[in-house]
């Protein structure tokens, strides 16, 4: 029997909770692998990427920026917006370096300004950041002929109030069910020749819940 694809999830804590919901849609289409921890700034990923593609996946789904658009109390961002698009220019490079592989670039997900700015915290986070880290992303992915699968404008579609815990960042579990459901059709439209698993494979599962996020449940 002809193993089936392995798809490898790069990404922060996002992308560790809307795992689970990517292998449920993909069950017996796709091996659905992802590397250990939170992948955190640009900077680590290029540190650990050559170790992460020892998974010699099929197809790489990737995201990084919530880490590096971090503001301290003395107003640098954890990694400065020309930096992180040089790094994510240089994981593109190395990605494309490692193999003829198809990539898939996720967009930053939304933050909930009024959670991540309340003083005492020990970094903040906004979302008309997000929006500009966003932005330089899509210059470099674009610029390499990646496709982009848009996450950012999914959660604010489906209302990032129902979809976004009271930390203003993470999801609840409606909203990592939702990103798990668009990861899987982005990486099903994206790699069509590597499903070749006949009759058995199944379309991704569609939720009831559609795309809005039903109520803010909490994540245990």
């Amino acid at each position: 029997m002809t193993p089936i694809p392995k798809i490898l999830l790069l990404g922060d804590s996002i992308s560790i909770g809307y795992t689970p919901h990517v292998a449920r849609e993909l069950a017996g289409r796709f091996a659905v692998a992802r590397h250990e921890g939170n992948s955190g700034d640009s900077a680590n990923v290029l540190a650990r990427l050559d170790d992460w593609l020892a998974a010699d996946a099929a197809l790489i789904h990737f995201n990084v920026g919530l880490h590096d658009l971090r503001l301290y109390p003395d107003g640098r961002h954890q990694v400065a917006l020309d930096d992180y698009r040089r790094n994510l220019a240089e994981i593109v490079r190395r990605l494309r370096a490692a193999g003829r592989r198809p990539l898939i670039w996720a967009t930053i997900t939304p933050v909930i300004d009024r959670y991540t700015t309340k003083p005492g915290l020990p970094w903040l986070r906004r979302n008309e950041t997000v929006v500009a880290y966003n932005a330089a992303a899509r210059q470099v992915v674009g610029a390499a002929g990646i496709p982009v699968n848009d996450l950012y404008t999914l959660v604010m579609e489906a209302g990032p109030d129902r979809c976004l815990r009271e930390d203003g960042v993470h999801m609840t579990d409606s909203g990592y069910e939702i990103l798990g459901r668009a990861v899987a059709r982005a990486i099903v439209g994206a790699a069509p020749r590597l499903d070749d698993t006949g009759a058995g494979a199944s379309r991704p599962h569609r939720s009831r819940t559609g795309r809005s996020c039903p109520g803010p449940t909490q994540d245990p």
